[in-house]
Parts: C-alpha cells; structure tokens; sequence
C-alpha cells in the first residue's frame, strides 16, 4: 500500500476521472435512500460522494492509512476503516450493496476479495465493480495519442512492462462465482486536458504512476519532455477511457 499511500493527496484530484465513472456508475444502480452500503476500496471517496448523495448509509474500507486518513476529513459522517480487502472485519450479512471502483484487476487475491464482498452482503443485496476497459473485450472507438509513447518506455522497466495489475479474467470471476443476475455494461468519460503538465500529473496521480516511477530516473525525464512537447501539438485533447460496470446480485438463499 506504500503507493497508494504515497500518491493519496493528489489521488482523483488533478482530473475527476474515478469520480466520474463513479457518478455514472451510482446513476444506473439508482440505490434506495437509507439502505446501507460498503465502498470497498474506496481510495479518495469516489464512490461514498455519490452514495451519500442518494441518501445511503456509507462504510468506506481502504488498504492505505493515508487514503482513508483523507477520505475522514472529506467525509467526517462516514464510518471508515483501514482494511485489507481480502481480509473485512465486517459480520456477515451487513450490507445492502457492495461497490468497489478500479480495484479488483490489481489486488494479489481477486477471488477472495469478491467472496469477502459476497460474505458481507445481505441476501438479494447487490453488487457493483468498476474495471479497465470496454464489457466484451472490444477495443475503445477513438484512438490514443499517447499510447505508443507509452509503449516505447515498456523496455526499461524492470520486469519489460511495467504492468500494473493481476491476471483474473473479470467475466469469469463474476459468471463464474455464485452471484446472479451478473451483468456487463460500458462505461465512458471524457476529460478534457487544459496541457501536458496536467496530464503527467493526472498519469502520476494514481495506480499508474507505478509506471513512471519504475523507469530509470533520466528514462523518467526523458519521458515527462516527450510527453509535454506531444501534448502541446494536441489542442482540445480529451482524455477518454472506457470501463466495465459489473453488476450482480446475491442469491436471496445465500447463508
């Protein structure tokens, strides 16, 4: 968690980008007012704004100290905790609805992070993931512009890539699980990027900085210049990326 930790303070602050997938994600759940709700990996709060907003009752849960540090100054009426996902020290049955926005693709344990998230929801509660990427596996409509610089900096990283997440296939987690009612839809933002410096920043600001700070420092530098001088060739660049919401409920049998 010393990454999360680490890039906290500027965690969704540079660009809206998890508060507003978070905010389209909350529009298609449409959670009752008053029900009770657990933002699993809740990072800056993305998700506990827009429940909150509905009227829910909000427990936010986090790896990192720091996240959660200032997800309590944001939201001092929400019940927060540092907890490992894997490892909830919630009773079973507790919750109405369980969300979780960008983290199951990059924690070491992704089925046992889901089956802690069934084990605390209520019977017949629901819930609601946010993933990388397009629901199908279709590749995203518009081009990147700045992927392929991207991709000329995957050799210096230790390992040839630099990737940042685990190897679970989402559609066979969740159909594979004992969930029901799983489904799969797109999600999209748009942002636009007032300069180069702005995008650096948001690219260092969250899981992905990872990337950057795992080159070699002159590769870093030389990157960060590259980035800037295509950035400043690009006016009106929007970032846009896609998401999957899953979505699901559990068996209202469910011990």
């Amino acid at each position: 968690m010393a990454h999360f930790d680490g890039v906290a303070d500027s965690y969704d602050q540079v660009l809206p980008f998890f508060g507003r997938f978070a905010e389209d994600a909350v529009r298609r759940i449409v959670p009752a007012p008053g029900i009770r709700a657990l933002d699993l990996a809740a990072g800056r709060g993305a998700f506990t704004r827009q429940l909150l907003d509905r009227g829910c009752e909000v427990v936010a849960v986090d790896g990192s100290p720091r996240m959660i540090e200032l997800l309590e100054r944001d939201f001092p009426a929400v019940d927060a905790r540092v907890l490992d996902a894997t490892r909830l020290d919630v009773e079973s049955g507790t919750f109405d609805l369980i969300v979780c926005g960008f983290a199951v693709h990059i924690v070491d344990d992704p089925g046992t992070a889901l089956a802690e998230a069934v084990r605390v929801a209520k019977p017949g509660a629901h819930l609601a993931f946010t993933v990388p990427g397009r629901a199908g596996g279709a590749p995203d409509p518009w081009p990147d512009p700045l992927v392929d610089l991207y991709a000329d900096y995957r050799r210096f990283q230790a390992d040839g890539s630099g990737r940042h997440g685990n190897d679970v296939g989402e559609s066979e987690l969740f159909e594979q699980s004992s969930l029901i009612d799983v489904t799969a839809v797109t999600l999209e933002v748009a942002l636009p990027v007032p300069d180069g410096e702005t995008y650096w920043r948001w690219s260092r600001s969250h899981g992905s900085g990872r990337f950057i700070d795992g080159l070699p420092a002159d590769k870093r530098v030389e990157m960060h210049a590259r980035l800037l001088e295509r950035v400043a060739t690009m006016p009106d660049f929007v970032l846009r990326r896609s998401a999957t919401l899953w979505t699901a409920r559990k068996p209202d049998n469910s011990v």
